[in-house]
């Protein structure tokens, strides 16, 4: 699928930026890089939008130019934050990093692309409403990640005239994808390079030669994530054999030594690595779940924690098929899962469909690993779990102690895992021998 990637995606505000650009992607192309450019990759008549999101999922690398225009456009923020939240590596480029920004409020309908793209992804709203707003996000979510220095001098005046050139260049953008045309142009430069491009470009392209493979692997899965998200997760879109054992052990990569991930496996991700690892499995799982309704959250935000490390979990509003007998089904649900995990709550410990799931756990002996997730009287635990040491979230004050909860499971999992996991298999085959 590689060939459908491009190497890099670029953003940046025409303003100031496109003549830069225009030389940037001439050279990454004639170096052989395949370059997503607007300009350039956006045919005539086409959904803008849905271009440059196509545009951003499909491009193994997200450069930001950082310049005045980008820094501040809602816009260009949104394809930020797109990039961010599809975990891709990004790269900034330091064009024209300090200036003074303009004291003004968004329009409504700026305002509106903010709201409406948090509101499409079920984010919390930033309440972008000003430039200000716009450019303390985009460093926010740029971060400390290190900059490749590109700066220029540029004037208003240097402004106005890439915008004049640029008027009648218009129809030209298309041939840009031709090498031979990219080989006999001489583009203009405007104001004052403090930064050479050609050592741009060579610092770009050793980033780009960085962890290549990992990066790659990211981009295809992700787009094949998505496609099974836009189809209603149907089963048929899930990786299978060789594909799918290749997707679960990039997720599982280890970054020795203080090396950094280069980009970011994200929540959907790492659910479609795990139902196509339950697909393969005949449906059986590492954990079954059982929790209260009125505790969804918390089983959400564990059950996403324990996915980035490729274990699969069995709930009943995921792993019920259309049809099925709902009781029987989550019996099956606890016989096929190596572990019984008890979300105790005040809700969880007087609901009747716990204690009946508790019940059928203790009659197959599986492992039982109580989670206190809300202060709850320990006189009101189901008698086996007053005996059980539980994990305990309820004393989380930050994050780190959150992740040390979720560190205590992954190391509950590991204890014997080779017997629990057998012990699902003997005891499948047992009951289907029985029945």
């Amino acid at each position: 699928m590689t060939n459908q990637f491009k190497e890099v995606f670029i953003s940046y505000g025409r303003r100031e930026s496109l003549n830069f650009v225009a030389r940037q992607h001439q050279q990454l192309k004639l170096a052989g890089h395949d370059i997503w450019f607007d300009k350039v990759n956006i045919p005539d008549g086409d959904d803008y939008q849905q271009r440059i999101n196509h545009g951003i999922e499909s491009a193994h690398n997200f450069v930001c130019i950082m310049a005045p225009r980008c820094l501040t456009s809602p816009f260009c923020l949104v394809e930020l934050e797109y990039a961010r939240l599809l975990g891709k590596r990004v790269i900034p480029i330091n064009k024209i990093v300090i200036f003074k920004t303009v004291s003004q409020v968004l329009s409504d309908g700026d305002q509106q692309v903010m709201v409406n793209f948090y509101r499409f992804f079920n984010l919390p709203d930033q309440h972008v409403c000003t430039m200000q707003d716009v450019l303390d996000r985009s460093h926010a979510l740029i971060g400390k990640t290190d900059w490749l220095d590109a700066k220029e001098k540029l004037s208003d005046a240097d402004c106005q005239d890439i915008v004049n050139w640029a008027q009648p260049y218009e129809n030209n953008w298309a041939k840009h994808e031709d090498i031979d045309y990219l080989n006999n142009i001489d583009l203009p430069v405007f104001g004052e390079s403090i930064d050479a491009l050609e050592g741009v470009v060579e610092r770009l392209t050793a980033v780009l030669s960085r962890q290549t493979d990992y990066v790659h692997m990211h981009t295809d899965i992700l787009v094949h994530a998505l496609h099974w998200q836009n189809n209603q997760k149907a089963t048929q879109h899930l990786l299978v054999g060789k594909e799918r054992a290749a997707a679960e052990e990039w997720l599982l990569t280890e970054f020795l030594g203080g090396k950094q991930p280069p980009c970011q496996p994200t929540a959907l991700v790492c659910e479609y690595i795990c139902e196509a690892r339950k697909n393969a499995e005949n449906l059986m799982t590492d954990i079954f779940i059982c929790y209260d309704a009125q505790d969804n959250n918390i089983r959400n935000l564990v059950i996403q924690s324990l996915s980035r490390y490729a274990k699969t979990c069995w709930t009943h509003d995921r792993d019920i098929q259309k049809g099925a007998d709902y009781e029987r089904a989550i019996l099956e649900g606890i016989e096929n899962a190596d572990n019984f995990f008890y979300f105790i709550s005040p809700h969880s410990v007087v609901s009747k469909y716990c204690r009946r799931e508790l019940d059928h756990a203790l009659q197959y002996n599986k492992r039982v690993v109580p989670l206190l997730i809300a202060p709850t009287e320990k006189s009101a635990f189901p008698d086996v779990l007053r005996e059980l040491q539980y994990v305990d979230f309820t004393d989380n004050t930050c994050q780190a102690d959150y992740d040390s909860d979720i560190d205590d499971i992954l190391n509950i999992l590991r204890r014997d895992h080779d017997y629990y996991e057998q012990h699902k298999i003997l005891l499948a085959r047992a009951l289907k021998w029985q029945n």
